[in-house]
């Protein structure tokens, strides 16, 4: 089986990741996209409606890191270099979809465009404060015993239900339930805690 990098891979892993694509694999630009949709596609998520258009704007989003490869100079990571050209790319799309709507006399949606505008104008931190809780729970998952870091990977990564889990490990479905609450209660207390840390840094 073929090794390849986690997002939160070694510096030099994702490098020649970087440097395979400069040099026109597909397979591993394919591997890219792989890594970071689901980063990608939730932080678009959280500003722009519409499954289609987050569909759109996270394809967009690969299609132009492709294009434009060349100008990632490593200065920050290669998931926040994402999330500020799919930030560029939504800005855009709102500040279209407000215009269209003002013509239409649309003036509801043109209101709730520029909203979701100024939202994501006004937090230029958003992205790198997205990615700061997205490895603060990459560590505190690591961080769990194996079997409660099973239990939140089938669960969260796999997509498997209570019942399955249930079934698998020989507990009750409450059981189970109940265990899930616990490790997510113990995963949002060492979250708050490496982001209480980082701010203070």
């Amino acid at each position: 089986m073929r090794n390849e990098p986690s997002v939160n891979a070694p510096t030099e892993d994702m490098a020649k990741l970087v440097a395979d694509i400069r040099a026109g694999s597909r397979d591993a630009f394919t591997q890219l996209v792989r890594l970071h949709q689901a980063k990608v596609r939730c932080y678009l998520g959280r500003f722009v409606r519409g499954m289609d258009v987050v569909d759109d704007l996270a394809q967009e989003t690969f299609i132009a890191a492709y294009r434009n490869l060349a100008s990632f100079r490593q200065q920050s990571t290669l998931g926040l270099w994402l999330l500020g050209i799919a930030r560029n790319l939504a800005l855009k799309y709102l500040r279209d979809e407000q215009r269209r709507r003002a013509q239409e006399a649309d003036t509801f949606e043109a209101a709730l465009s520029k909203w979701a505008e100024e939202r994501m104008d006004g937090d230029e931190a958003a992205a790198a404060r997205h990615e700061q809780v997205v490895a603060a729970l990459r560590n505190c998952i690591d961080g769990l015993q194996k079997h409660s870091a099973g239990m939140i990977r089938d669960a969260y990564f796999k997509g498997r239900s209570a019942a399955e889990i249930a079934q698998e490990t020989g507990k009750s479905e409450g059981a189970v339930w109940v265990t899930m609450m616990r490790i997510r209660q113990a995963l949002r207390d060492c979250i708050g805690a490496q982001m209480a840390r980082a701010d203070l840094r």
